[in-house]
């Protein structure tokens, strides 16, 4: 997959969506070392930290301009502000979560979201019990109105966190709104088809342990 950007010079630059991911690595990099009070960091140190090369943390750098002074490393703050910018856009994101179970819960507790910009702003559910309540300072909402009002409060991104069974019919809801974007937590591939284009990322937890158990293994 491949993610298409306009370059300095105005013209169109195709990214391989890993090199997204890595950016969004690195980014987090930036922010502990932060914590740490670490000024200066060179490419092979950040290359350590993130587990990959030099070459290829400069190349993933290289997409998006000229980031520090050759033989002089990066700043980290610097860096960690165009990295920001790169993949937020926006100081803030209005959010909300599809499903107030267990793991819905557990999303709208984490703070870490509202310390990046992330803020959820409601949960959406289709149990009677839970309507009215609320998870830290978001509210649950009847599922029946999220088209109206996720407009109404201008949420932008959606977190899904319900059961396969509810796929078909989340599918249908998301599709019927304005969402901007989405994050799957449902352990299926989520194709949404409309007009526009929504961007769709797919988090499956039982394959990441498939993954962990294979390393476990082959170390």
């Amino acid at each position: 997959m491949q993610i298409m950007i306009k370059s300095q010079r105005g013209n169109a630059v195709k990214i391989p969506y890993a090199t997204i991911e890595r950016i969004a690595t690195y980014l987090r990099c930036m922010k502990h070392l932060q914590a740490q009070g670490v000024k200066i960091i060179s490419s092979s140190e950040l290359a350590q930290n993130t587990k990959t090369t030099p070459e290829q943390v400069r190349k993933d750098l290289s997409y998006f301009g000229k980031f520090g002074k050759t033989g002089e490393g990066y700043n980290v703050d610097k860096l960690a502000k165009k990295l920001e910018r790169i993949l937020r856009t926006k100081k803030e994101w209005k959010v909300c979560i599809i499903g107030a179970g267990s793991l819905g819960g557990a999303l709208a507790r984490y703070p870490g979201f509202k310390e990046s910009g992330y803020c959820i702003v409601a949960l959406f559910d289709n149990n009677p019990a839970k309507i009215g309540k609320k998870i830290g300072s978001a509210e649950i909402f009847d599922i029946k109105n999220f088209k109206e009002i996720t407009e109404k409060t201008k949420i932008e991104l959606a977190m899904l966190a319900v059961p396969q069974s509810s796929y078909e019919d989340v599918k249908e809801i998301l599709e019927n709104s304005k969402i901007n974007g989405v994050i799957n937590f449902i352990p299926h591939t989520l194709r949404l088809k409309t007009r526009r284009k929504i961007p769709v990322v797919n988090v499956d937890l039982a394959q990441k342990l498939y993954i962990l158990s294979y390393l476990i293994k082959n170390k």
